[in-house]
């Protein structure tokens, strides 16, 4: 009796395993299009002005794709909280001295968005700036 009962348990947690797992990939990807008109950061990495796509994969994972859909990089994000949700998708650069670097994603409608940590020594470096914030022009295209 005790072996029949772990059996239909096992397969009860399997079963609930497998439908989240499932449930988890069949989300949408969410899709940013943007013309970033200036040079810019994403971690230690810098990339000339042009069109670009923001990929949210997972809820704390970006990739970073050139105009032709190839992957220029993966970005870790960390959560980030809002009391009004922006209308339309947006990108958050910190100017320091001409560099521009990417800090936040935001899609449309939504209230968490996605931080892109910064290495101590890019924190610095924007700290110490002129603190100006600038938003890159964003296709409404998912």
């Amino acid at each position: 009796m005790k072996n029949l009962v772990a059996r239909v348990l096992t397969s009860l947690l399997l079963g609930v395993l497998l439908l989240g797992s499932g449930a988890q990939a069949q989300q949408p990807q969410r899709v940013i299009k943007a013309n970033i008109p200036f040079d810019f950061v994403v971690g230690t990495r810098i990339f000339p002005a042009g069109r670009y796509s923001l990929v949210r994969i997972e809820p704390s994972l970006l990739e970073l794709r050139d105009s032709d859909g190839h992957v220029l990089a993966n970005v870790l994000t960390q959560s980030v909280l809002t009391l009004s949700s922006p209308a339309s998708p947006k990108l958050r650069f910190e100017a320091e001295g001409g560099r521009h670097v990417l800090t936040q994603v935001w899609q449309e409608n939504e209230s968490i968005g996605q931080q892109i940590p910064q290495s101590k020594s890019g924190t610095r470096a924007v700290r110490k700036g002129s603190g100006h914030v600038q938003t890159a022009e964003v296709d409404n295209a998912r």
